[in-house]
């Protein structure tokens, strides 16, 4: 009976030792890419002789206009804004027309990106945001719309919020 307890412990050593390289080198390779992207924001603003600020998070972001200094958004309010989202090769992937509400979505609901973005502008505000693949549609992206992998750039008004 002793040694079955042995073999069993020393299984479950061996296992969660194999478990932790894995885990290890999953967040190796999760640095290295968000090296990696921050080196393209980096290359990117260098090359258009921009300037941006970057966050803790790893979003660079440029205040355009600031607002009204009064109004800001929350994550539970819904913004109204106008948009337009493009990559770093200067393709268009999306925008708005107009003032949207996304259906009356919260902000708490779109891509963190913009979620930490807008909370840097008041009402009437405007930011150009660079928003590295975690912060923005990651390794899926939006099927024929984004690529997977891609930094997203972002320039956005704050029209209204409820």
């Amino acid at each position: 009976m002793n040694t079955v307890v042995k073999l069993i412990s020393t299984c479950m050593l061996l296992l969660l030792a194999i478990a932790c390289a894995k885990k290890d080198d999953a967040i190796k390779n999760i640095v290295l890419a968000d090296a990696r992207m921050d080196n393209q924001i980096q290359a990117y603003l260098s090359a258009h002789n921009e300037t941006a600020v970057r966050d803790a998070s790893g979003l660079y972001y440029r205040i355009v206009q600031q607002g009204d200094s009064i109004h800001f958004v929350k994550a539970s309010s819904v913004p109204s804004l106008i948009y337009a989202n493009a990559l770093l090769s200067g393709e268009v992937v999306g925008t708005s027309f107009g003032p949207t509400d996304f259906d009356q979505r919260k902000l708490k609901n779109h891509i963190p990106g913009w979620q930490i973005g807008l909370q840097k502008i008041s009402l009437g505000g405007k930011i150009r945001l660079y928003i590295p693949p975690a912060l923005a549609y990651g390794s899926t992206g939006v099927p024929g719309v984004i690529p997977a992998n891609v930094v997203l750039i972002s320039d956005v008004q704050l029209v209204s919020i409820k």
